[in-house]
């Protein structure tokens, strides 16, 4: 990246950054100005660190796409300005469209139609854009699709003006939660949680039979509740986990298919489902905490159901486990690294207490900063709090960007009255069946889930499917739960299977092998939402008795549904005792009394003839004592890292840092934001201009990724 790039990209960031941290703790500027701010800014970061051709290219190699380039981040300075100009005034905009207005906002969903293409993929920008021909020519199509047609002008102002478009509650939520949860995780990894996770999850695990697997399961979770994207999770605890596994004999496949379906279910676990939690709570109307209450025993579900399939797995073929002698000793790993939970916990005690999440989220970030300081090895300098500033904010333009292309859709939608048409449609086809009507729905949600991350597939599902279910008498927070569980899981579900695929090719096994495992593993997804369904005491909805019952057996179901799966119980099975099995599952799983008993009677009845005959299978052997290869990756990943000692560069860098939270705490105490706005965000400008050209002259001859 060029130099003037590179130092444009920084300026952005930092003033996105500060923008956002400004906010958190002095409060919000109007919508018509805050909104505007966020997304505009976000996209030119994107465009700028994501341009279709190196910066600089020959016009007679393709240097039309730099030009092209050029005119994006032009759209986006001017549809800054013009929302600065027309802020006093813009509330006129639903009754007097101007020339102007039409133009600004036909191009403004251009560049968001354009930064979509280029971090998500075609699918989300061509189903926003047949939305949008839809409402336009609505009279031309058949059936279920015919309705009356709006036109140019009626859907630009429904995208551009109203709450139900480009500035609606997605973009909302990404300016005023996401971005600081984003800067949370990103400062979190900077401490080594990351690594500090999966050192755990081996301590713990690692010894077990399938102990580098159940170790993959764990580390994923903890991992991905961060994170919220499964291919990304993949990348970063897979690339330790998968060669573990594969150089302990497991196969390519299978390996791949446990760290896939492990790292997909980070979205659906409490307490941050990769910043989904806090979008449903809005969405919804609801308190955080009760979103991730009722969030808590499906996750759990989820992952029971693949530690025991990876129990039975390991078991059915003798798999090897980790010599404890080469594991970390977890309570000495937990003493002397446990601190580093202490952020999530800050979070945790804080959201149950009632505490405003954007205040969490500023208070989860500076424990951040005060943990790292226990240690050498853990310590942020600030080199890498820039570089975790500047990451943050290239995230958040593209999940901003995916935002806004959802509320395209929900606008397109919206103008229309589209999802009760089909709703109907689909209740008319399903005939009064519940049944038929979850599953019709299901599959579409995971068409429309393909490879979005966790954030995207939940605000599609909001625009789409989440209607339908309430049209059917789904409960609303089974409904939200219902169309996001589909919509993840469509990274293990064939074809597309974007996890399975990352985790392929780390292992170096058939993709299409590797999906097949990933969906087995990851079964219980398919299977849990249409249990709360029918259960609504597995959301925390009921009596504590009927919570418990509920729960209980809906984990024998998974429990027996894992072990008909792998063919293992207490020994090898054949093929009746594994469908025998796959039977009890289903009854143990479906919330009546009497399947209940019968479900737990056939398990007991398969697990007999192993039980009598004392069935005991020889543990997996331990096999990393001649394994110098998986003990060199033990030792690695015990190793922190060191950083030098302080000099004047570094203590000049933190001289920068804390002028600037001087001046915006001056700028907060006199409310600038509301009583000059305009002043408030050139002296934002001017701060992260300062904070840049101070961090890169102290920090000049210091390695800027130490």
């Amino acid at each position: 990246m060029p130099a003037p790039v590179a130092w444009a990209v920084a300026l952005l960031a930092s003033f996105l950054i500060l923008f956002h941290i400004y906010i958190g703790v002095y409060g919000a500027p109007v919508n018509v100005l805050f909104l505007p701010v966020h997304l505009t800014v976000a996209l030119a970061i994107l465009f700028l660190a994501a341009p279709m051709r190196p910066w600089g290219t020959p016009l007679a190699q393709g240097g039309w796409r730099v030009g092209f380039d050029l005119a994006c981040l032009a759209v986006c300075a001017v549809s800054l300005a013009y929302f600065l100009v027309e802020r006093e005034d813009w509330e006129l905009r639903s009754v007097d469209f101007r020339t102007i207005d039409f133009w600004v906002s036909t191009s403004l969903v251009l560049v968001v139609f354009e930064a979509v293409r280029r971090t998500v993929g075609w699918a989300l920008v061509l189903l926003s854009a047949a939305f949008c021909v839809h409402a336009l020519f609505a009279d031309r199509f058949p059936g279920v699709l015919f309705g009356a047609p709006v036109s140019v002008t009626t859907l630009l102002q429904t995208l551009f003006v109203g709450d139900a478009g480009i500035f609606g509650i997605p973009v909302l939520v990404m300016a005023q939660y996401i971005v600081l949860f984003l800067l949370f995780g990103r400062l979190l990894q900077g401490t080594g949680a990351g690594a500090f996770f999966t050192k755990l999850a081996f301590a713990l695990f690692g010894h077990r039979v399938g102990g580098p697997a159940k170790a993959a399961v764990v580390s994923s979770a903890l991992f991905g509740t961060m994170s919220g994207s499964g291919v990304s999770n993949v990348l970063t605890t897979g690339s330790f986990t998968i060669p573990m596994m594969t150089r302990l004999g497991y196969r390519p496949a299978f390996a791949a298919g446990v760290e896939a379906s492990a790292a997909v279910g980070g979205a659906i676990m409490p307490p941050v489902m990769g910043a989904v939690a806090f979008m449903m709570a809005e969405f919804m109307g609801v308190p955080y905490v009760e979103i991730a209450i009722a969030a808590a025993i499906p996750a759990i579900l989820y992952y029971f159901a693949i530690y025991w399939t990876v129990h039975f797995e390991a078991r059915r073929y003798g798999m090897a486990r980790i010599d404890r002698r080469d594991l970390p000793n977890p309570w000495r790993l937990l003493l002397r690294e446990g601190y580093l939970l202490l952020p999530l916990g800050v979070i945790v005690v804080m959201l149950l207490a009632g505490w405003s999440i954007v205040i969490v989220a500023l208070v989860a970030c500076a424990g951040c900063l005060v943990v790292s300081l226990a240690t050498p090895e853990t310590r942020l300098s600030a080199s890498r709090l820039s570089d975790a500033l500047e990451a943050t904010a290239r995230t958040a333009g593209s999940l901003s960007a995916t935002c806004a292309c959802a509320g395209i859709i929900i606008g397109a939608i919206f103008a229309t009255g589209l999802s009760f048409q089909v709703s109907q449609a689909v209740a008319a086809v399903a005939k009064d069946s519940l049944w038929v009507f979850l599953v019709a729905s299901a599959l579409i949600a995971m068409l429309l889930g393909t490879g979005l991350t966790a954030s995207a597939v939940y605000i599609t599902m909001v625009a789409t499917i989440i209607p339908i279910l309430k049209t059917a008498g789904v409960p609303d927070m089974a409904a939200h739960m219902f169309a996001f569980y589909y919509g993840v899981v469509s990274d293990i579900t064939p074809p597309t299977a974007l996890a399975c695929v990352a985790a392929a090719g780390i292992a170096r096994a058939n993709p299409i092998r590797s999906m097949l495992e990933g969906s087995r593993l990851g079964i219980a997804a398919f299977i849990v939402p249409m249990v709360f369904v029918a259960s609504p005491a597995l959301l925390m909805r009921g009596h504590w008795t009927e919570v418990l019952q509920a729960s209980g057996t809906a984990a024998a179901g998974m429990f027996a549904l894992s072990a008909g799966l792998a063919g293992f119980l207490f020994g090898p099975l054949g093929w009746l005792r594994r469908l025998a099995l796959l039977g009890a599952a289903i009854c143990l799983i479906v919330p009546e009394a009497m399947t209940d008993l019968v479900g737990l009677g056939v398990l007991v009845g398969c697990a007999a003839p192993d039980l009598l005959r004392g069935g005991k299978v020889d543990a997996a052997e331990a096999q990393s004592a001649h394994e110098p290869e998986i003990k060199a990756m033990i030792e690695q990943a015990e190793g922190g890292n060191q950083y030098p000692p302080a000099d004047f560069g570094r203590i000049g860098a933190w001289a920068v840092m804390a002028m600037v939270v001087a001046a915006i705490w001056w700028m907060g105490s006199w409310s600038m934001h509301a009583r000059d706005p305009m002043r408030w965000l050139a002296g934002l400008a001017i701060l992260s201009m300062f904070l840049v050209i101070g961090l890169r002259l102290f920090l000049r001859g210091v390695a800027w990724r130490e």
